[in-house]
């Protein structure tokens, strides 16, 4: 008969399974066993953290960047230095998975994000540069696809915990004593950290896929 928990446990270790099924089956089993934390972690990961505060954002999601900025007079895109400290280093990824095991698909070395005005206007009175025609972040997109794995192992790890305390979920289904046993079940573990940038920072990708771009030397 089917357990619940040790099939996901297997799914975890297929790579041939997609991260967000292994979402919708862990789901699943958090809203069978009423496991907020854990249900909540899921949501977020299908829908994308769009509507999250920036704080609340696993680090994971995260990333350093490069920033560079289009050159008219040289005709070409040279890097920027911000100060240390600067968000404007940084870039959260709000993508829901399976915008991001799009990008794994496409197999992208380099990604970029061009800014808008606003966003361009800030980092020259930041760093006190004039104004060139374009700013641009760069990154390496195994920055963004690493976090496919990271997802993948934090479901694995909370399978493996309800495991350990006798739950299984057979045919779909939890027993009372399964039930009773789920306050014994270690919260999962997302390292967040609030400083790493503020809410009103526009340096997150933008919303639609189309807008990633592979990027190309000048």
């Amino acid at each position: 008969m089917s357990k619940m928990v040790l099939d996901l446990q297997q799914a975890c270790l297929e790579e041939k399974v997609s991260c967000y099924n292994l979402l919708l089956r862990a789901y699943a089993i958090a809203e069978k066993l009423n496991i907020k934390d854990m249900a909540d972690f899921c949501t977020n990961e299908i829908n994308g953290y769009y509507d999250i505060e920036d704080k609340l954002i696993p680090l994971y999601r995260k990333i350093h960047v490069n920033a560079e900025a289009y050159k008219e007079t040289a005709k070409r895109w040279e890097p920027i230095s911000f100060p240390a400290g600067s968000p404007w280093s940084m870039s959260i990824i709000v993508e829901s998975v399976a915008e991001i095991e799009k990008i794994d698909q496409s197999k992208r070395e380099m990604l970029e994000v061009r800014l808008n005005y606003d966003e361009q206007l800030a980092i020259y009175q930041e760093i006190d540069m004039p104004k060139p025609l374009h700013v641009r972040k760069i990154f390496m997109a195994a920055k963004v696809t690493s976090i496919l794995q990271i997802v993948r192992k934090l479901i694995l790890d909370w399978a493996l915990k309800l495991e350990k305390q006798g739950i299984f979920g057979e045919d779909l289904v939890f027993s009372d004593e399964e039930q009773n046993k789920v306050k014994d079940v270690p919260s999962i573990q997302i390292i967040i950290n609030g400083n790493v940038t503020s809410s009103n920072v526009a340096g997150v990708l933008n919303d639609s896929i189309s807008s990633i771009q592979t990027q190309r030397k000048e």
